[in-house]
């Protein structure tokens, strides 16, 4: 039995019972373990751009699993798939941008498949107004603790309609949106709170840096993170 983190597990559960899957990034390889000894997907494929993380996979398959399907591809990104080869995809623990670059590489391939599970460690705004804007729908939005911090963690699926209206939205909304505060996110308050300080921290930097001279650039950094803090303690104003 592996002992997934809330996290994973999180990630876990966006996974039905016979969908197949591909672990972009696996690491240690947990995931793909898991729902192979669940027996929720039948086949798995565990890739990674790093030989030794990859290496360490397999060792971890060999400890924990008999002749479940585990496959392994040691690659970049989507390059290591064929379009539409599993259902669910999931790229998780990297960062905001290299995933809109991923995804991007091949946007025909990255519509291909069933599901996307996204769990960036930043810059989620951007992502987010990404995937609305190329064709994604994001159909699940969970925040889990995760050590000291927390994770975001988007089921992601291809819309009907790729070239929908796209929301008007500020670079807060796009980064702290409505669903954060919905009944499926018990740490909303917890999470808004950590980013209210963390913002504000990063607003005293900006702020006694400047000495008495504004340029044109604090001015905008000023503005931006005032925008975010507001946008924060507007949520914070409507956590149940």
């Amino acid at each position: 039995m592996i002992g997934l983190s809330e996290r994973l597990l999180t990630i876990a559960n966006m996974i039905d019972n016979g969908e197949t899957l591909a672990d972009i990034g696996t690491d240690h390889g947990y995931l793909p373990i898991h729902l192979l000894l669940e027996e929720i997907s039948p086949s798995v494929i565990l890739a990674d751009i790093s030989k030794g993380s990859l290496t360490k996979a397999k060792e971890n398959c060999a400890e924990y699993l008999a002749d479940q399907k585990a496959y392994f591809r040691e690659g970049d990104g989507l390059e290591v798939l064929l379009p539409g080869e599993v259902d669910a995809v999931v790229l998780a623990g990297i960062g905001g941008l290299l995933t809109i670059d991923i995804l991007d590489w091949d946007l025909e391939k990255s519509h291909s498949f069933k599901k996307l599970i996204l769990q960036p460690r930043n810059n989620s705004g951007a992502l987010r107004r990404y995937l609305v804007s190329h064709g994604f729908s994001i159909m699940d939005y969970r925040i889990v603790p995760e050590g000291h911090r927390f994770s975001e963690i988007l089921k992601v699926v291809t819309t009907e309609d790729s070239h929908g209206t796209i929301p008007i939205l500020s670079e807060a909304e796009w980064e702290f949106p409505d669903e954060i505060v919905s009944d499926k996110n018990p740490y909303a308050k917890e999470y808004l709170e950590k980013c209210l300080e963390q913002e504000k921290a990063i607003l005293n930097k900006i702020t006694e840096g400047i000495g008495a001279e504004k340029s044109d650039s604090s001015e905008q950094g000023i503005a931006f993170r005032k925008e975010r803090i507001e946008r924060i303690e507007y949520l914070l104003s409507k956590v149940k």
